[in-house]
């Protein structure tokens, strides 16, 4: 894996998402208001969940021609959850969190992660569009 193979890793974020049941069964939420952060600036959104992949970072990627040394990446990414209902950005929130928290080490869309830990969590408000917003970060361990 390369650091522009691990860009990649927008996919596993999209895809775990869009098959939680419990993100998907909030009212007005779907799988295509999941999305990549530079989507909310188009439209007038009320309810979502953006992602953001802020850095890629190798770790022992020098030693990659040494066969017992499997080159690290540490992913680091942020969900928004955002609804112009309070307590609706709190269950999307809560869904978010639950769904990296319970993934499992493993392939996805080709890209082996191992392991993803909850690093901080802010919340919102957006006068101008008048919604709540919760920004949830992520650091996963993907192995290339």
């Amino acid at each position: 894996m390369s650091s522009a193979k691990a860009l990649d890793f927008g996919k596993v974020i999209f895809n775990v998402l869009k098959t939680n049941s419990t993100l998907l069964s909030v009212v007005g939420m779907s799988a295509n208001k999941i999305q990549p952060t530079p989507m909310l600036e188009q439209g007038d959104p009320t309810i979502g969940v953006l992602y953001e992949i802020s850095a890629v970072n190798p770790i022992n990627a020098k030693r990659v021609n040494r066969s017992e040394i499997t080159p690290l990446y540490i992913v680091d990414f942020s969900i928004q959850a955002f609804s112009t209902d309070y307590s609706t950005s709190v269950i999307l929130a809560k869904a978010v969190i639950n769904a990296f928290h319970d993934l499992p080490n493993g392939v996805y869309e080709f890209i082996k992660v191992d392991g993803i830990n909850l690093q901080t969590i802010s919340e919102d408000y957006n006068k101008a569009q008048r919604y709540y917003n919760k920004a949830i970060s992520f650091q996963a361990r993907v192995l290339g």
